[in-house]
């Protein structure tokens, strides 16, 4: 008698540690496919970060392109198309990628994050902080700026050094 209830005890004992093992099985997998998850994330941030560097690497040299194909003398055709052709596969590689243009025109609003205020132009004709003329095209990758687009900027006229002291005695503000 004493057999079979010590088998039965240890037949208990055993089927709760394989209970435990399996809840550690399954505990262990989760862990391991959250793991490869987050290793499959790292990697795709880490390529994309090589392509950005990449990309606003080759920036400039796109620039480069476009102004040496709005150079007015045209002489040599064919060799003016060769180049176009090559300016716009590379643009094309490169939009594929993600780079874009950020896309600003005159009389629009400056925006801080993607525009960068070259000149500031005082004047009442427009709004404050109106884009008066777009100087350099700006980019993005992925939605990242990688090079603000550099503009002209209205501001207010900054009023004159007499208006302000006579604005300050009507006041009062210069008695001792």
């Amino acid at each position: 008698m004493c057999e079979k209830n010590d088998v039965e005890v240890k037949l208990k004992e055993l089927e709760e540690r394989c209970k435990e093992l399996e809840e550690y099985a399954k505990r262990l997998k989760a862990e391991y496919e959250n793991y490869r998850d987050e290793v499959a994330r790292e990697r795709r941030e880490i390529i994309k970060n090589a392509n950005e560097y990449l990309i606003a690497k080759l920036v400039p040299i796109l620039e480069d392109f476009e102004r040496a194909l709005n150079q007015t003398d045209h002489s040599n055709t064919s060799f003016y198309e060769g180049v176009k052709l090559i300016y716009k596969k590379l643009i094309n590689v490169l939009e594929k990628e993600g780079l874009v243009k950020i896309s600003v025109r005159a009389g629009e609003k400056f925006n801080p994050f993607e525009h960068e205020a070259y000149e500031r132009v005082e004047t009442d004709s427009v709004e404050e902080y109106t884009i008066l003329e777009v100087l350099e095209e700006g980019y993005k990758f992925h939605g990242k700026v990688l090079k603000p687009a550099k503009v002209k900027v209205a501001v207010k006229p900054a009023k004159p050094v007499v208006e302000q002291a006579s604005v300050q005695e009507e006041k009062g503000e210069n008695e001792p």
